[in-house]
């Protein structure tokens, strides 16, 4: 027991130690890679034995990555649908705004609207594809919408909320001093309401980057979504997979970013809560 005891006493002193934190970092730090390399794996495996127009091995897919860069029909598909992925943001981005400001400013406005505003959240953007054709066409202007309205909606429901829950003292403080209300937005405001605006931004970027796939696909056949449809319509899953990887890149970098956006803007909120 004794003996038990003082190993038990040893393992976590060496785990207390620098070398043992410095193991258990990289452990921790490695195990994403880890469950990659063993996806691989077993995605390898499964794609040997499967029929190759039903699923295709990472081996396969790499080589029709590279063909589709050499003949520039991926660099140029991820240039539209980068396009039209930028302008949907800040298109929604600078609406979204103005929009979550004005309701979160007035209550009663907000009591009208918002109702409205979560049915848009909570619709289907295909089922809006038959609409957007008759008024925008299957051009970028359709592809444009379809990508805004889906990212706005969160920007303007998180911002509105943000603006209600900044520190009332500050405001008090700011009107004492003579701010008008243009002032009092801008220096007092948007900046308390910063970390509830990040958190709406990293939700409205799964939207967007969805947005961009219902377009391309169900609109003109553009970007790297055409490339998803089309080359699934001639069964060649391999570059099908290639488009599919693609977009999964695109939403981890735009996830990543907006963790970090948000995590350096959340010390606002928690020095405004104490």
């Amino acid at each position: 027991m004794a003996m038990t005891t003082q190993r038990t006493e040893k393992a976590a002193t060496s785990a207390g130690t620098p070398a043992g934190r410095r193991v258990k970092a990289l452990l921790v730090t490695s195990l994403p890679l880890i469950a990659l390399v063993v996806l691989l794996v077993v995605w390898e495996v499964a794609g040997r034995m499967a029929n190759p127009i039903l699923f295709a091995p990472p081996s396969r897919v790499a080589d029709a990555f590279v063909e589709l860069t050499a003949s520039g029909r991926l660099p140029q598909a991820l240039f539209v649908s980068l396009q039209s992925l930028a302008a949907g943001f800040l298109l929604a981005l600078v609406t979204g705004l103005a929009i979550g400001v004005l309701l979160g400013l007035h209550p009663t406005l907000a009591r009208g609207v918002e109702p409205y505003i979560d049915a848009i959240y909570a619709t289907p953007r295909v089922v809006m594809i038959p609409l957007v054709i008759l008024w925008f066409g299957v051009g970028f202007w359709g592809r444009l919408f379809i990508i805004w309205i889906g990212g706005v909606v969160p920007i303007i429901l998180n911002t509105a909320i943000g603006v209600r829950n900044v520190r009332q003292d500050l405001v008090e403080v700011a009107e004492s001093f003579g701010a008008s209300e243009r002032q009092l937005v801008r220096h007092v405001i948007l900046p308390g309401a910063v970390p509830y605006v990040m958190a709406g931004l990293r939700i409205a970027a799964g939207r967007l980057l969805l947005g961009v796939v219902i377009a391309e696909i169900f609109l003109d056949l553009t970007g790297v979504g055409g490339i998803i449809q089309t080359e699934s319509a001639y069964f060649r899953t391999d570059n099908m997979l290639v488009g599919v990887l693609v977009f999964a890149a695109l939403g981890v970098v735009m996830m990543w970013a907006f963790d970090l956006l948000e995590k350096a803007f959340s010390g606002w909120k928690e020095r405004g809560a104490e």
